[in-house]
């Protein structure tokens, strides 16, 4: 019998702990798209996700043995490592930035903030059945873009080179994309 995705992390959090090397490797294949996701919706830079990705991985690595399953999922664990690690070096980056940008920061530092429990499993499944919904109304290049960059973890320039075209085409899918779905998903929003 296979065992669960948490149960599977939980091990391999486990076996990272006595400190088991393959366990890391394998650790990251299965979560570092996700993680990196979670970075670059943080700061929306690949250069400096990919930064934060490799520092939370040497945290989650010396950390392991404190994991505690009862507190909390494996995932989101190590996506609580990630977010505050990506929240301090966007703080970090906040001295070099023009105006407009600290205030965009500003509002992601908050909603994040305000959002810190994890959502019920009912509305996870909820939120996924109309992200893929969404999804579905587009038409595939943005559609993968999409898949490709937020769900997977791709970088731009990954993106541009699967589909065989220029960097500021994909940024102008994914910018596409990205309002498609926020209108999308504040109609279905005000529907509930």
């Amino acid at each position: 019998m296979q065992k669960n995705k948490d149960e599977e992390l939980a091990d391999l959090l486990a076996r990272c702990a006595m400190g088991d090397q393959r366990a890391l490797k394998q650790l990251y294949d299965k979560t570092s798209p996700f993680l990196n996701g979670v970075a670059y919706r943080i700061l929306r830079s690949d250069d400096l996700s990919n930064e934060v990705l490799q520092e939370a991985f040497v945290q989650i690595w010396q950390n392991a043995g404190s994991y505690r399953e009862h507190l909390a999922k494996p995932l989101t664990w190590m996506t609580s490592i990630v977010r505050y690690r990506a929240l301090d070096l966007l703080q970090s980056e906040k001295r070099h930035r023009n105006r407009e940008d600290y205030e965009q920061e500003e509002k992601v530092l908050s909603n994040l903030e305000s959002n810190q429990a994890p959502e019920s499993d009912y509305a996870h499944a909820q939120l996924q059945q109309q992200l893929h919904e969404c999804l579905g109304k587009m038409n595939d290049n943005v559609r993968q873009s999409i898949e490709l960059a937020y769900l997977k973890g791709y970088s731009r320039e990954e993106i541009a080179e699967h589909f065989g075209t220029k960097v500021n085409t994909v940024k102008s899918w994914l910018h596409r994309g990205s309002e498609r779905l926020k209108e999308c998903l504040s109609n279905k929003i005000q529907t509930v």
